[in-house]
């Protein structure tokens, strides 16, 4: 009798685990979420470090847009995407997130300048994105930095 419960509650639990696997498989359960991905131009590669990269680095960051688009794909119904330098940020208006995985072109560029008061070296980093920019959004690698810290964001800290 213990055996034939055991049996039964294993194939019951199997059930219960394969049904919903793959059931999340088919195309109908991709998300309805519309995602913007704001990637690197494949003709206009940034790497960041270049002079450090190797040539496969350089020969990933070409490929990298086109392959980001299609996972993308594979899980939500609307995706767009749009290289760095063609980026603005109404564009994330229309979208629910917006994936930085390439930086926009800088609306204010970096500044050093001596402060006339001190005398002292002062920066101030670009700006990539308006300061009252309040879309959902990730920024991937290096790019939560570079956009964010201007916008008061604390991220890179450590």
């Amino acid at each position: 009798m213990m055996k034939q419960i055991f049996r039964w509650t294993l194939g019951l639990l199997a059930v219960l685990l394969v049904v919903p696997l793959a059931e999340c498989q088919g195309a109908e359960n991709k998300s309805d979420l519309r995602v913007l991905l704001v990637s690197h131009d494949p003709a206009n590669v940034h790497v960041p470090f270049a002079d450090m990269a190797s040539e496969r680095t350089m020969v990933l960051y070409a490929e990298r847009a086109e392959l980001f688009e299609a996972l993308l794909k594979e899980h939500f119904n609307h995706v767009h995407m749009v290289y760095g330098d063609n980026y603005t940020a109404d564009m994330s208006n229309e979208v629910d997130v917006t994936l930085f995985d390439s930086r926009p072109k800088p609306l204010r560029a970096a500044e050093r300048a001596k402060d006339p008061v001190t005398g002292e070296m002062d920066y101030r980093p670009a700006e990539y994105l308006p300061a009252d920019f309040d879309r959902p959004a990730l920024m991937i690698a290096e790019n939560s930095p570079m956009i964010g810290e201007p916008l008061g964001l604390k991220l890179d800290w450590l």
